[in-house]
């Protein structure tokens, strides 16, 4: 504590308090500009660059549009080839025929989107979000989609060969004459060829010829039955 003997020492002392305090605020401020430069890069991680030539050329290959958020956008028949869509928001958005060929679509928010015919071979949907999601006659062959939500999305149609489903959810979902050929189905357990409607397991080639009609329809029994 300072000792204010005459007017020159209590000047010093002073100005030794008001150091002390600077001292003790200018850390906290650092902490919190730091704090808020990290919150400002987690929202905003896309880059705008990329995000202005999808608008302008209907093409972004292989760009960086981490986060982004774009509900509802119309993004009908583009280029979105090696994609970078982490975290993105693209819930009810319009997909239809767009070409997200090995598109990194790891989390993102597709619920309700219109993905009809788009091509998302090769695609990473880890963890997605796909609940009523449209992807009718969608090519998802070799697309990674393990605990991807796709209940009640409509797969109709939709290639899914060789694709992975580990613990996707797949309640309610449509799949009538979906391809399930060489996929991963949620419980592990490999489909074999000519696995159109359900995961069927080949165990011998006369196994493997079609018997009555194909999908989910015909004697065979095929198909989950919606």
């Amino acid at each position: 504590m300072c000792q204010v003997s005459n007017e020159d020492r209590g000047d010093r002392c002073e100005q030794r308090l008001m150091m002390k305090r600077r001292s003790i605020i200018l850390p906290i401020f650092s902490f919190a500009l730091v704090g808020l430069l990290l919150a400002y890069g987690k929202s905003y991680g896309f880059k705008q660059e990329d995000l202005d030539k999808l608008v302008t050329t209907a093409q972004c290959l292989f760009c960086d549009l981490s986060q982004v958020d774009l509900p509802a956008a119309d993004l009908s028949g583009k280029k979105l080839i090696g994609a970078r869509l982490p975290d993105a928001n693209l819930s009810g958005a319009k997909l239809s025929n767009a070409n997200l060929r090995n598109a990194y679509l790891s989390r993102a928010k597709l619920t309700n989107a219109n993905l009809s015919g788009a091509d998302l071979s090769g695609a990473d949907l880890p963890e997605a979000q796909l609940r009523d999601a449209n992807l009718s006659g969608a090519n998802l062959s070799r697309a990674n989609l393990p605990k991807a939500i796709l209940s009640n999305a409509d797969l109709s149609h939709a290639k899914l060969s060789n694709a992975d489903l580990s613990n996707a959810d797949l309640s309610g979902a449509s799949i009538s004459g979906a391809d399930f050929s060489g996929a991963t189905w949620p419980d592990g357990r490999k489909c074999g060829a000519d696995s159109l409607g359900e995961c069927k397991k080949a165990t011998s080639r006369s196994d493997q010829r079609p018997m009555g009609g194909r999908g989910s329809r015909g004697g065979s029994g095929m198909g989950m039955g919606r």
